[in-house]
């Protein structure tokens, strides 16, 4: 029989939350020390359930627990600050972030620094003039967090650094190799571009594209081919120029 485990008031976040029998919710949360924990929240549905209005996405909260085996009990939530007040592409920018969190991580894997990197994009979502940079920035520190993080500062074959007025080509696990003759039909990266990448400085549109799209090949490697949905509704969005 799996050993009970209870936790109190630890810091966490809802990713997702699901119906679940007559009244209550299936939560998939995130946590600072305890990394991804799935829960039930008996009765939290109920009109005149407390939880009810303090479960919802991109609110700090303090999760209490029982758990034995895969899925806990909630049994004590409560606020652990302000909801951040995300609204229009902000909003779904956050069900972006939170979808990344549960297609890349799995139950039961404690990774503080996901947790912090989650944090900190959900606040610059808040407060960020601009909605792409804090992605891109949340994006390369999630694949960091896990493990698979960009080597920026050199060619992986050479250590030659990386130059601002050369072009490069980047092969999945290895890294980045300068471009050749022969490399005018590949997906090249302006080595000015990768150098804004690293420093977090992407201040221009050229950067911001570049950052796009280094960055979506990385994860689409790690998610498979299943497309994710927060994605899909935003690229319809732009296309209709709404």
């Amino acid at each position: 029989m799996a050993e009970r485990e209870q936790v109190l008031l630890e810091r966490g976040f809802v990713l997702h939350q699901r119906p679940y029998r007559d009244s209550s919710q299936l939560l998939e949360c995130v946590t600072g020390a305890h990394g991804r924990v799935g829960l039930v929240a008996r009765g939290s549905r109920r009109v005149a359930s407390r939880q009810r209005a303090l479960l919802q996405p991109f609110a700090p909260l303090k999760l209490s627990w029982i758990r034995r085996g895969d899925l806990g009990r909630l049994i004590n939530v409560e606020a652990d600050g302000p909801s951040y007040p995300l609204e229009g592409q902000r909003l779904l920018a956050g069900f972006y972030a939170s979808e990344l969190l549960l297609r890349l991580t799995a139950r039961g894997d404690p990774n503080s620094d996901i947790f912090s990197c989650y944090s900190r994009c959900l606040a610059q979502l808040g407060e960020a003039p601009n909605v792409a940079r804090a992605l891109r920035e949340f994006e390369l520190e999630l694949l960091r967090a896990l493990g698979y993080g960009l080597e920026l500062d050199g060619e992986s074959a050479t250590g030659e650094p990386l130059r601002a007025d050369a072009s490069y080509v980047y092969e999945l696990e290895q890294g980045f190799r300068r471009a050749e003759l022969v490399d005018s039909g590949v997906d090249l990266y302006p080595g000015r571009d990768l150098l804004a990448l690293r420093d977090l400085e992407l201040d221009d549109d050229a950067s911001l594209r570049t950052a796009q799209r280094l960055l979506g090949r990385v994860l689409k490697a790690h998610l498979g081919d299943r497309p994710l949905q927060s994605r899909l509704v935003l690229q319809d969005i732009v296309s209709r120029g709404l």
